[in-house]
């Protein structure tokens, strides 16, 4: 029978695991939605308020244990199948792009500041907002030739309905960058997988996923 471990080989275990994070997309879009046009004052408490309440939940998890935080962050979301529909151009959302960008400037300033003020704590941020915005822009480079419909779902762009058994199916799907309206392709998140954890810098910082990984960390 397994003994069960003690506090140490707990902390132990905790300090050496990867916490993987990825929030803030779907408070954006909600935020955007409830506040039609919001203005600068507005996008400045929103965005206190989302940093406040990241920065609560780290230090939760860093009083629990860890230490390692694989971070990725709000994407291109103004480029979104689901976010095109909303434009009469199809074309990509500006405003939500400006948001998004904005908060990762913001989560990226916390990561750097709570580094310094909890002894041990080590984190990468996957840029998923560089990694989505290249594939969009050098769909070829990247193995794509479809970056604004969706391959699952219905209606313009293929983003008027979610993906359901009664779906319209792309036959190539790793020839998409977005499987549904909201969500990127198989293909598309194994790219972003490769470009966190091996780099270069444009997609992942202040370290790769993988140095964070097999970096021992000193226990606090």
């Amino acid at each position: 029978m397994m003994s069960q471990p003690n506090a140490d080989q707990v902390a132990r275990k905790l300090s050496k695991s990867l916490f993987l994070i990825s929030s803030g997309g779907n408070d954006v879009f909600a935020f955007t939605e409830a506040n039609n046009l919001p203005n600068n004052t507005a996008i400045s408490v929103f965005y206190k308020s989302m940093i406040s309440k990241y920065e609560n939940h780290i230090k939760t998890l860093y009083g629990l244990g860890a230490r390692k935080f694989g971070v990725i962050n709000v994407p291109l979301i103004g480029c979104l199948p689901h976010a095109r529909v909303r434009n009469s151009t199809s074309g990509c959302i500006d405003g939500l792009n400006q948001m998004a960008k904005g908060l990762n400037g913001a989560i990226t300033t916390l990561f750097s500041r709570l580094a310094i003020a909890l002894p041990g704590l080590k984190y990468s941020i996957g840029n998923c907002y560089e990694v989505l915005s290249s594939a969009i822009s050098q769909p070829l480079y990247f193995g794509f030739k479809e970056v604004e419909s969706a391959c699952c779902g219905s209606g313009k762009l293929n983003a008027q309905s979610y993906c359901t058994p009664n779906a319209t199916y792309c036959k190539k799907r790793k020839q998409y960058v977005f499987w549904d309206m909201l969500h990127p392709s198989e293909a598309a998140s194994k790219l972003a997988g490769s470009l966190f954890y091996h780099g270069p810098s444009k997609f992942v910082g202040p370290i790769t996923f993988k140095q964070l990984i097999y970096n021992e960390i000193d226990s606090a």
